[in-house]
Formats: structure tokens, C-alpha cells, sequence
């Protein structure tokens, strides 16, 4: 071998080195930024789920009982005050519900794009790491996955 053809193979090497730690970097980010997106979706599915079960429950429970029976130190302040307090947090465990299945249908669509961007970089990476896959193919691969998902791997 000459002394240029060992040059060149050290810098392919290098680039193959640097090219497949980009890989595992972007795979890395994909990874815990899905898993934000996860945790966040799990709150928002919560609330979306306890905010209308928590609010008629509670009409159900003030209609039943009577609202200044349930909330007595407010209905000893004012007229009627346990029934306008019922009616007020009725009203916020009613805005919650709304506000979090707006927010929760987001995360749903990120979660779906973050899960198939961390799907392709891990078969990138077994590709790679099996070599069943040339250079040139997994880095057009990867450049698909980097401009369809900039903002996951990024």
C-alpha cells in the first residue's frame, strides 16, 4: 500500500467514526426529547382525563347534596356562596378539560413524529452497526431523517 492510500483510508475511517457518532448523537436527542414529549402527553392524558370526571362529580355531588350544605364556610360569608363556589370550580375543572385535550392532541402529534424518528435512527444504527447498509445509502438515510425531523434530532 502506498502512503497515500493508507492517508486516505484514515480519513475515511475518520469520517465513518465521526459519521456514526452524528448517528448516536441525533439518536440520543430523539430519544429524550421523545421521552419529554411522553411525560408530558402521560400529565396532559391525566388531566384530560380527572378535570370532567372531577367536575360532574361535583355538580353531580352539589345538586344532590345542595351547594351551601357541601361548602358551608362559604355559604356562611355570603348569600348562596357554597353554590357560587361550586359553580366555580365546576367552571375551572371544565376549562382544564378543555384546555389539556387542545394541548393533548399536540403532544399526541409529536409523540407519533418523535417515536418515528427515534424508529428510523435505531434501524440507521443497526444498519450500521451490522454493516448491512453502505456508507453513501445510510448517509442519504440519515440526511432524510435530519431534514424530515429537524426538529427532533436537533
Amino acid at each position: 500500500m502506498t502512503d497515500d492510500k493508507v492517508l486516505e483510508t484514515g480519513k475515511e475511517t475518520q469520517l465513518h467514526v465521526g459519521f456514526v457518532n452524528s448517528v448516536k448523537a441525533s439518536l440520543e436527542t430523539a430519544k429524550n426529547k421523545t421521552a419529554g414529549v411522553r411525560k408530558t402527553d402521560a400529565q396532559l392524558f391525566i388531566a384530560n382525563v380527572v378535570s370532567p370526571a372531577a367536575a360532574t362529580l361535583l355538580a353531580g355531588i352539589t345538586a344532590a347534596i345542595g351547594g351551601n350544605q357541601i361548602f358551608q364556610q362559604a355559604a356562611a360569608q355570603t348569600n348562596d356562596g357554597g353554590w357560587r363556589l361550586a359553580c366555580i370550580l365546576v367552571a375551572i375543572f371544565g376549562f382544564i378539560a378543555t384546555v389539556s385535550g387542545v394541548f393533548k392532541k399536540q403532544f399526541e402529534d409529536r409523540l407519533a413524529r418523535g417515536n418515528q424518528c427515534v424508529g428510523r435512527l435505531l434501524a440507521l444504527d443497526l444498519a450500521i452497526k451490522t454493516g448491512s447498509s453502505e456508507w453513501e445509502q445510510a448517509a442519504k438515510e440519515y440526511g432524510e431523517i435530519v431534514k424530515t425531523f429537524p426538529e427532533i434530532v436537533s
